[in-house]
């Protein structure tokens, strides 16, 4: 394809503006190559697959059908081919806008460029870091055998009244005031007596209460309630308790470790939590070690974002967390009122740790470039190995989430670490080779 006209003009550092022009004649050959492919495609009465008039296939498919299908195989080419005339390589897909298209005219279009931004790195090597030293206790050991003991528990029907934290089974009804017959039938379910976070708050109300005790209560819904039908509005709640099950914790013996866990011996289960707790120790050092290493790397190293890819992101996450607030039937306003916030600081917010995301991503990519370190196609094959229908943008982020788990292995290696032991402090170079996993 030969194009007409491209013209380069730069808006910002990093960001371009290409206006494209595609030649009428090229337009042309791709039209015809549309038509001809629709009709081998599809079926018309009275017709051979492949000898459709272009008349006909027009009224068959519609118009804007076949110039959505002229305008995807035309636009991503011509694209291409100005990138490439003018040196210029996008770090995200580009935009396209301003789509001039007419039939026997030349395309024209508008597209924004982002391209990588410049890195100036510090001294990565050698960063003056924290580490404390954490071992497993007999606290804690005690702590996850009171976890296990809890997960045990059974529950047991009482007579006695409901305590905080008894399950309850209950048949409720709730009605309106307003109402002289009740809109919904008896339901029946069972609720944590106690437990908040219920509307109306029903589990308060069965606290105290026993088998066979029947019981109401009033409660008035807020007039900025999300649900527009009950704002405002007074229901009465009318309940019986059908019946009232408590938690028993049962005693760690060898023979409860061994009928429920599977394990030999009580002493069995306290290894293996020991083993548990100093993974997650290991795994809980591991990060503040990394976020130290980031916000050292962002003090060191400097990176001017384009605003255009800033602004891009940004507007993606809040698209993306609008729409799963909305498949959860909630407005994104309704979300932020509850957590106290407008939408311009939810945006601000977004859009500081959008920033940071990608100046911490530039700088370890740019290491990654100073130091030879690259991921390969098996390796990423490998790390993708059992997933189902794995997209490009998979792929990227795989590689992508390698290649800065080596950087910071990098960094970690040959960081300097001041020691906090017992509230003392000293200073210490060593490789972290044999703590420190590789990818």
């Amino acid at each position: 394809m030969q194009l007409t006209n491209v013209q380069a003009a730069q808006k910002e550092p990093y960001v371009w503006e290409l206006q494209v022009e595609v030649p009428a004649d090229e337009v042309q050959r791709t039209t015809e190559a549309v038509y001809r492919r629709l009709s081998r495609s599809i079926r018309v009465p009275g017709f051979r697959p492949g000898h459709i008039p272009p008349g006909l296939i027009k009224r068959w498919v519609g118009e804007e059908q076949i110039r959505q299908q002229i305008l995807e195989d035309l636009l991503p080419e011509a694209l291409m081919i100005a990138l490439k005339e003018h040196n210029l390589e996008p770090i995200v897909l580009p935009d396209w806008r301003d789509v001039q298209f007419a039939e026997g005219q030349p395309l024209r279009f508008v597209a924004e460029v982002i391209t990588k931004p410049e890195v100036k790195l510090g001294e990565y090597k050698g960063l003056t870091l924290k580490r404390t030293k954490v071992q497993v206790t007999d606290e804690m050991v005690q702590q996850s055998l009171e976890e296990v003991r809890q997960e045990l528990a059974r529950y047991e029907a009482t007579d006695e009244p409901a305590q905080e934290g008894d399950r309850v089974r209950v048949r409720y009804q709730v009605l309106l005031e307003e109402d002289e017959e009740p809109r919904e039938q008896w339901q029946s379910g069972t609720f944590v007596a106690g437990a908040s976070g219920w509307t109306p708050p029903l589990p308060q109300n069965l606290v105290g209460k026993r088998q066979g005790d029947e019981a109401e209560f009033s409660f008035s819904y807020p007039d900025d309630y999300p649900n527009p039908q009950m704002a405002g509005k007074t229901v009465k709640v009318k309940f019986v308790v059908e019946g009232v099950l408590r938690r028993v914790l049962p005693e760690l013996t060898d023979e409860v470790v061994q009928e429920e866990l599977g394990l030999d011996n009580l002493e069995a289960l306290m290894e293996e939590i020991k083993r548990d707790l100093e993974m997650r120790l290991r795994r809980a050092v591991r990060a503040s070690e990394t976020a130290q290493a980031e916000e050292a790397l962002l003090k060191i190293c400097q990176v001017t974002l384009p605003n255009a890819l800033v602004e891009k992101f940004t507007n993606e996450f809040l698209a993306e967390t609008e729409t799963s607030l909305r498949r959860q039937g909630m407005t994104l306003e309704a979300w932020l009122a509850r957590q106290g916030k407008t939408l311009d600081e939810y945006q601000d917010e977004v859009k500081q740790d959008t920033e940071r995301v990608l100046r911490l991503r530039f700088i370890l990519e740019a290491i990654a470039d100073r130091e030879g370190i690259t991921v390969t196609d098996e390796e990423v094959q490998q790390a993708l190995e059992g997933e189902q229908d794995v997209t490009e943008e998979d792929i990227a982020s795989v590689r992508r989430r390698i290649l800065e788990q080596r950087v910071m292995n990098l960094i970690l290696t040959t960081a300097q670490w001041i020691e906090e032991i017992e509230g003392t402090k000293e200073t210490e170079e060593e490789e972290r080779e044999d703590e420190t996993p590789n990818p």
